[in-house]
């Protein structure tokens, strides 16, 4: 007897423990149809690709992405992306489950170029995205990798860089 509760309490302590932590690893897209690609290390750091269509120069603009969530029991996170249109953005949020439905609430800080001091005023803009996660035609490649290069995981123990994770 004493054996099937001792069994029962870890097999509950197990359910427990795990979904306690949430990796925001995976695919990520907002209102606005851009999308993200994210890896996170045991350590909490994030990394990964984002695309966004949204643009001041009208071209898609693509970035690496690096960040922390607070730690795997946490569900706070920020992370920055440095744009190949030549700014950068920054977004804070937190991870919210509604149901089946999972979402990412930030608040994020796009920096650009001042043309001069006295337009400096304008060179940032603030907003918000929520993310979903995306389950189907999760892409995991990486793509600015040649054909066969970059292939990884979200979850995995290799990244796109070829280094383990923590």
């Amino acid at each position: 007897m004493r054996l099937r509760y001792l069994q029962l309490a870890l097999a509950l302590s197990f359910c427990l423990t795990n979904t306690a932590q949430v990796l925001l690893d995976g695919c990520w897209f907002n209102e606005l149809g851009s999308n993200m690609t994210i890896n996170v290390r045991n350590s909490g750091l994030i990394s990964g690709r984002y695309s966004s269509s949204v643009s001041h120069t009208g071209e898609v603009a693509k970035g690496e992405l690096i960040g922390y969530q607070q730690d795997l029991n946490q569900l706070t996170f920020g992370f920055v992306v440095k744009w190949n249109i030549g700014s950068i953005t920054v977004w804070t949020g937190q991870y919210f489950r509604v149901g089946a439905k999972e979402y990412l609430m930030t608040i994020w800080l796009l920096r650009q170029k001042a043309k001069s001091q006295r337009d400096n005023w304008s060179a940032t803009r603030v907003g918000q995205d929520v993310f979903t996660r995306r389950h189907k035609d999760c892409d995991l490649t990486d793509p600015w990798s040649e054909p066969g290069e970059g292939e990884w995981e979200a979850g995995s123990s290799t990244e796109p860089s070829g280094t383990e994770r923590d």
